[in-house]
């Protein structure tokens, strides 16, 4: 659609079709099933005839299902404006690489763009058009949970990785194997105060403009289309309502005059930041700020239309930020083909096919850290094996944000030894933690821990086969719950009844190997003592 045709576009539209395109939702609000859509229309507060307006659909996966919800959306649609879907894809759609800070590890920016261009083919052809990566926070505190998303701690490593994500995402934009990028969390969000999450960021200007500022900067420089505002404040005033940092630095001073989209219910959150007193009036310092999409909340679709029509905000502020988010729509070329890259032959094809299986077990080879070996590695074909611990024969290998991988192809460490012919027996010694109820606060419950058994027993079991064996590997680590969003740890060492176990088997005197499985950096002064070699494998 050429730019002409884009403004009368703009023009016709009315003031609920133009809020409309500023908000996002989950594919539930679109459920056939009447009784499913009631709910989070209820819990949001969205009125319900407003919904059929949104411009864009979080999280909904699959070429079949939104080519439905496409066709339906603009059936109903007046203007035939095709809505966009976007989706967390941090480390791989369903070919799973790992984590982005183990990525760092590579010190490969070719293999990392690679990556990304594997994640947006099978993405495209799912019918997926834009991801919320990279995330290319600055992190220099490990008890932050996040810090498993970022590269690491260096600026220009960081810088580089940004480029190359964005790059491999949106390559020639060929809608049947390229997204749109998203840069995120803008800005500073990997520096909250004493590690701990959604809290207080305090940077001065140089620090944030030398450090944290410009792998952002990278990533807009490449071509990403989108950025997404972080949660926390800066100066004391929340980014998501911070014309400073929006306005200031990232449109006047860098020339971003593409979508700029709120973090989850960021928008909403304005109001306990203390920042906003009502929901109305975080819509006006939101949009005031040039944020463009209010994620997953009803702030905008309930309130910018009543502070127009009093005149509290100009219209020409929504004309500006429905302009950037038509214009995002052209150039991924939804008005000409509204499906994109959608194809459920192609998806079959591609998803997790074995081409890219390969790719992934190479990055893998090439992001373990051997942080020590004291001559035990490598295994020589015909040792007897022990595989202890945890993550001996434990699929949750991918890391938090790998919300789309299929545990049936997980190849668990005790598997892939069989498949390589070694002589390996297995025993998991006691489960990850030695309390869930720590658990309870990822409101994830205690069911996810499965602590049964008695842990002496277990453990006994582990040295028996030990016993038996020529080498022993002890696969320890934390739970993927305790990193990631809301993972904020003060102790980042390993959880106690695992050293325990690694303690008793350092005792039988065999030689032994540590596989640590985490997803930020630990302390690992007492598995050090207690092992003669260590590798650490980010999932």
């Amino acid at each position: 659609m050429k730019q002409e045709q884009l403004d009368e576009l703009l023009e016709s539209l009315t003031l609920d079709e133009k809020i409309g395109q500023l908000v996002q939702l989950n594919g539930n609000f679109f459920d056939s099933n009447e009784k499913v859509a009631t709910g989070p229309v209820q819990k949001i507060g969205i009125d319900k005839d407003k919904i059929h307006l949104t411009g864009s659909i979080l999280n909904t996966l699959g070429a079949k299902e939104l080519k439905t919800l496409q066709n339906a959306y603009l059936e109903k649609s007046e203007k035939k404006i095709p809505m966009l879907f976007m989706a967390d894809i941090i480390n791989g759609f369903k070919t799973i690489f790992p984590i982005p800070l183990g990525l760092g590890c590579s010190f490969d920016a070719e293999l990392v763009k690679k990556t990304a261009q594997i994640a947006a083919k099978e993405a495209a052809v799912s019918g997926i058009h834009i991801t919320f990566s990279p995330m290319v926070d600055m992190v220099r505190d490990a008890r932050w949970g996040r810090v498993m998303e970022s590269y690491g701690e260096d600026n220009f490593l960081n810088c580089e990785y940004a480029k190359a994500m964005v790059e491999g995402y949106q390559g020639n934009n060929d809608p049947h194997s390229t997204i749109a990028s998203c840069v995120k969390h803008f800005a500073g969000y990997g520096a909250p105060l004493a590690g701990k999450e959604y809290n207080t960021v305090e940077l001065g200007e140089r620090s944030l403009r030398e450090a944290y500022l410009p792998a952002y900067k990278a990533a807009i420089d490449a071509g990403c289309h989108l950025v997404m505002t972080s949660f926390n404040t800066i100066d004391g005033i929340p980014v998501t309502a911070n014309k400073w940092i929006l306005k200031d630095v990232l449109r006047d001073e860098w020339g971003f005059d593409e979508v700029v989209i709120s973090d989850h219910s960021a928008v909403k959150e304005l109001v306990p930041h203390g920042i906003a007193a009502h929901y109305e009036e975080a819509a006006k310092l939101a949009i005031e700020a040039g944020c463009d999409i209010d994620m997953m909340t009803a702030t905008y679709s309930n309130h910018l239309k009543d502070l127009v029509e009093s005149g509290q905000i100009d219209i020409q502020l929504i004309n500006e930020s429905v302009k950037r988010v038509l214009k995002l729509k052209n150039d991924l070329g939804l008005f000409e083909n509204p499906y994109r890259g959608a194809n459920e032959l192609e998806e079959q094809q591609y998803v997790m096919c074995d081409e890219f299986r390969k790719v992934a077990r190479e990055v893998v080879s090439k992001t373990c850290v051997l942080l020590k070996n004291d001559s035990v590695l490598p295994i020589n074909q015909n040792q007897r094996v022990a595989v202890v611990g945890p993550y001996a024969s434990n699929k949750n290998l991918s890391g938090m944000w790998s919300i789309n991988v299929d545990p049936d192809k997980v190849v668990t460490i005790y598997d892939g030894l069989k498949k390589q012919g070694k002589h390996v027996k297995c025993a998991e010694g006691y489960p990850m933690m030695d309390d869930d109820s720590l658990f309870e606060s990822f409101g994830y419950g205690k069911k996810e821990t499965n602590l049964t058994g008695n842990k002496d027993e277990k453990i006994q079991e582990a040295i028996d086969i030990a016993k038996e064996s020529d080498v022993v590997i002890v696969a320890i680590g934390e739970h993927s719950h305790q990193s990631g969003e809301g993972g904020a740890r003060g102790d980042i060492t390993i959880p106690k009844v695992q050293l325990e176990l690694l303690k008793a088997i350092k005792k039988l005197g065999k030689p032994v190997v540590t596989l640590v499985f985490s997803g930020r950096p630990l302390a690992l002064k007492d598995v050090a003592e207690n092992d003669v070699a260590t590798k650490r494998y980010n999932g």
